[in-house]
């Protein structure tokens, strides 16, 4: 749904296609997302969205009120045991942190989880500059050609456009807090995606293919308690 939107935002479709949307209980999250409200959840505190703001503190403030909120979705509403709903709070935190680091274009992004029972879903996206675009700014990368190459390296732990060992691993929360269980995981930076899944979701079983061009990044997970 998010990846609907952000096209229609893009203008790859046309604005009345938000229609399609409204039904199935997604009205008022739609209106508050058209409306451009900066923060939105719904009355039984399952679903939400956050947008991102320039690094202050107030933003940390508002940014750790909301990952709080994440935390307790997944864990009294999905069902996620354990350590899992800190670790998919560490990796929307991450991921936010990339958007403030990397994308160029800080407050351009957006945070968004959804609970429902045993099930919790999560997307960060940004309108930045978008993963070819910051690894080329590396000499390291600088050869660097199509956005699914770029993806793949970003995904890749311990890659970055730093150089330094300390860098690059802001994906490992992700997959260790999904390791057994069923993870859908869709990532995509211009014409690129990569979409993986299973009980241990990797690059090994990724999926890459082409779609169309789409500003920033965008990543998508979705997992099921057992």
């Amino acid at each position: 749904m998010i990846e609907f939107l952000l096209l229609v935002s893009a203008k790859i479709l046309p604005a009345t296609a938000i229609n399609w949307l409204s039904p199935n209980g997604l009205a008022d999250f739609i209106r508050a997302w058209s409306d451009g409200q900066r923060q939105w959840l719904s009355r039984t505190s399952h679903f939400g969205f956050i947008r991102t703001r320039e690094e202050s503190e107030t933003w940390r403030i508002e940014s750790t009120g909301f990952l709080m909120k994440v935390q307790r979705a997944a864990r009294g509403i999905s069902k996620l045991s354990g350590s899992v709903p800190g670790q998919m709070a560490a990796a929307i935190q991450e991921l936010e942190g990339n958007i403030q680091e990397h994308s160029g274009a800080a407050s351009t992004g957006v945070l968004v989880f959804r609970a429902t029972t045993n099930v919790f879903e999560f997307v960060v996206a940004d309108r930045g500059i978008g993963i070819l675009a910051s690894l080329r700014s590396s000499p390291t990368y600088h050869g660097l050609c199509d956005y699914g190459s770029a993806l793949e390296l970003a995904l890749t732990d311990g890659a970055s456009r730093f150089c330094d060992p300390r860098r690059g691993h802001g994906f490992r929360p992700l997959f260790q807090g999904l390791t057994d269980l069923n993870g859908y995981l869709r990532f995509r930076t211009g014409d690129g995606a990569i979409v993986m899944d299973g009980t241990a979701p990797t690059l090994a079983v990724a999926q890459i293919s082409q779609k169309p061009s789409l500003k920033g990044f965008f990543a998508s997970v979705r997992c099921e308690s057992k």
